[in-house]
């Protein structure tokens, strides 16, 4: 029965995924936010919802490594999408299409990121934390970078849109408009379908993740290894999915930017772990183990931005180097956070 209701509500996720998408292609051409705002905030929160469901769920049973393996290991296999993104869209090098205004996102990532390891790592010697309550000055801090980051994205996509040609936007947006299969193109019906889509995917989601933990139990792995591979790649399922749908409808920003978006969103769900895990902080409960899919992550976030930078040409069988890179990265992360799960 888990099995059928983990197939399901799989199954959900991909029908209300690719609708997502062509909602979202249609707020992007009808408002001033355009395709990487779009995928980066309204996009990426909404696909991340069922890690923050799955994290704090954990956190409140008790099982906070569960849910920093969720979150890590949700944005190491995030990375991976752009790669399999890359592959299904088969023209090239992804990352040299779209905008540089990508790397403001993946470097806020990587800050972030980097920020949550160093709690982990200075908390159990007492350094720079103290406690208001049982919260953590360290999630205090990390929610502070996180709004400064969307405060930050936001004003730089809107000052980056009046910067670009008019008739470039135009082009990109008729285009997109042909291929999109919706039946209405205005926008209360964008708005509408989105928030609709938006809710089959998060109680899908929420459903997938919950599915996945009890499978992921049963196994009889270590709680950081099953949250890192089976809890983290069931509840980024709608990130693969509303990319991929993206993709398709030539909306290449939006992609990129629910991905790399998701990857700031997430590392906030780490605050709200602290909170909903009342038996002190957090940082200082969970394994040092998890520092591997951080860094990792960290290490694959820096691919994807010298990818954005550097925008090479050359390819592996149309797909780009940096593809390749994130690719073979992630196996190898893999491959020792199951080593040292054993």
């Amino acid at each position: 029965m888990v099995y059928i209701a983990f197939a399901f509500s799989a199954l959900l996720v991909i029908l209300a995924g690719n609708r997502l998408a062509g909602y979202g292609d249609t707020l992007a051409a009808h408002t001033t936010l355009g395709h990487g705002l779009v995928g980066g905030i309204l996009i990426a929160g909404v696909t991340s919802l069922p890690e923050f469901s799955s994290s704090v769920s954990a956190a409140v049973i008790g099982a906070p490594d569960i849910a920093f393996g969720n979150v890590y290991g949700s944005n190491a296999f995030n990375l991976m999408i752009l790669a399999i993104v890359d592959i299904a869209q088969g023209k090239g090098g992804l990352l040299q299409i779209v905008r540089e205004s990508h790397i403001l996102t993946a470097m806020f990532g990587i800050l972030l990121t980097g920020f949550s390891v160093l709690a982990i790592w200075l908390t159990p010697y007492g350094i720079l934390e103290f406690q208001i309550g049982w919260i953590s000055s360290y999630s205090v801090v990390l929610m502070g970078l996180y709004i400064f980051a969307v405060v930050i994205m936001m004003r730089y996509e809107g000052k980056s849109r009046t910067q670009l040609d008019d008739e470039i936007i135009d082009n990109e947006t008729v285009e997109a408009e042909k291929e999109t299969d919706l039946p209405s193109k205005t926008l209360k019906h964008a708005i509408t379908g989105f928030a609709a889509m938006a809710v089959v995917i998060v109680l899908a989601g929420i459903t997938l993740s919950i599915t996945a933990d009890k499978i992921a139990l049963a196994t009889g792995l270590g709680q950081t290894f099953v949250g890192t591979l089976l809890v983290a790649g069931a509840t980024s399922l709608p990130e693969l999915v509303a990319s991929i749908a993206a993709i398709r409808i030539g909306a290449y920003d939006m992609a990129v930017g629910n991905v790399l978006g998701s990857n700031v969103f997430n590392i906030m769900i780490l605050v709200v772990t602290d909170v909903a895990f009342v038996s002190g902080s957090v940082y200082q409960a969970v394994s040092l183990q998890h520092m591997i899919t951080a860094v990792a992550g960290i290490i694959l976030s820096s691919v994807a931005v010298i990818g954005l930078f550097y925008r090479s040409q050359r390819t592996v069988f149309t797909v780009g180097w940096d593809s390749l890179a994130i690719m073979i990265g992630y196996v190898i992360m893999m491959y020792a956070l199951f080593v040292t799960s054993i």
